[in-house]
């Protein structure tokens, strides 16, 4: 019998390829042959118009479900009770990246946190064999679900369940970490159990960051080498929110003129400003037809803190303004660096150094914890 998601499968592969995110043969034939579609039988695949919700199992949704598993986008997978999501299979480009930035070979040991769907172990046990793959979920339910899938799929890496910033100690040491949620920093945990030579992929502020660990073990350093911007951990803290008041029109009247710079929208201002304060959250609402110049930004920190940025005036509660200004000083003086300009050195006590161009730069600064 025919296997209906062969082609779609090969299809995935070749679109990565072309695109550079795959370039090994290796990466390739995973793709070729690890199903995405048995990982998310039921997804949200955002549209232009919001969230569409796809079930496998309705007959005149199938078609279009399996197109959607071989693209090129995210699905969301689960959802909480506030309609938050909770969990998602990545965009696949984005996974490609990761996997071939770990520079795995035969026999290399391999831990990922952050289990998620199980997409991204199927592929990892694919290339090296279910005994050398760990993998933690911090979500016990979602952990159940997905070992049967793992199961159904033919794969069987080993599991537990747990915060994935304390890594599996029980396990250490592994030659590579991937993980697969956004965090705010690296955790000291990940350094010490990666062996000296070892690399660590992750997904930091809004950019993919490979370091490779010393041979002394107190240090990982590399480059950034894309924008992209996952989940955040259940377990860390909760994010800002924008308070109500920052979009009361009689609020709005109040601003006071200010030096709000025009390029507040950058995509590599942004992606800075997130590393040096990732407890900030922003929304930006464009100007008249999507224009940039007169685009209004909002700004909150978790201390309840607000700003908004409109036609040259802020109206602002709290420090976190300053906090966006100073940022956005440092990255001009800076030469307003690219993501792939960027690049983060972390010692095993949790200290962050961020630099262009290469580790020993005098442009660096010390993150913030």
């Amino acid at each position: 019998m025919t296997d209906p998601t062969a082609g779609p499968r090969h299809d995935l592969a070749a679109k990565l390829t072309t695109a550079g995110a795959l370039q090994s043969p290796a990466w390739v034939s995973a793709f070729e042959q690890v199903p995405r579609h048995a990982f998310a039988p039921t997804c949200w695949h955002r549209t232009a118009t919001g969230l569409e919700y796809l079930d496998s199992t309705t007959p005149e949704q199938r078609d279009h479900w399996l197109a959607v598993s071989y693209s090129d986008v995210p699905l969301v997978t689960q959802l909480d009770a506030t309609g938050t999501a909770t969990s998602a299979s990545s965009q696949p480009s984005v996974m490609a990246i990761m996997l071939e930035a770990l520079d795995v070979t035969k026999g290399t040991t391999v831990l990922e946190v952050g289990t998620g769907t199980g997409y991204n172990a199927a592929l990892l046990c694919h290339r090296l064999g279910d005994d050398r793959v760990h993998t933690v979920e911090y979500d016990q339910t979602l952990s159940t679900t997905t070992a049967a899938a793992l199961a159904q799929a033919g794969y069987h890496p080993a599991m537990r369940v747990g915060d994935g910033a304390a890594g599996w100690p029980e396990q250490a040491p592994y030659d590579r970490i991937i993980a697969t949620y956004g965090t705010e920093r690296i955790p000291p945990t990940w350094l010490r159990q990666c062996t000296p030579g070892g690399v660590i992929v992750a997904n930091l502020g809004l950019g993919l960051v490979a370091l490779r660990r010393d041979e002394h073990g107190v240090t990982a350093s590399g480059r950034f080498l894309s924008r992209a911007a996952f989940m955040l951990s259940r377990a860390d803290p909760a994010a800002a929110m924008i308070p109500d008041a920052a979009f009361d029109p009689g609020v709005l009247c109040d601003g006071s003129p200010a030096d709000a710079p025009p390029d507040l929208r950058a995509d590599s201002f942004v992606a800075w400003l997130h590393l040096h304060y990732p407890g900030i959250a922003q929304i930006t609402i464009p100007g008249p037809n999507g224009t940039g110049d007169q685009a209004e930004h909002i700004y909150a920190n978790r201390m309840g803190s607000w700003a908004r940025v409109r036609h040259g005036q802020v109206i602002q509660v709290g420090p976190v303004w300053r906090d966006v200004h100073n940022a956005h000083t440092r990255w001009v003086r800076a030469g307003r660096p690219e993501v792939e300009q960027l690049g983060l050195t972390v010692r095993d006590d949790g200290h962050h150094t961020l630099w262009v161009d290469n580790p020993s730069s005098t442009q660096r600064w010390s993150l913030t914890p």
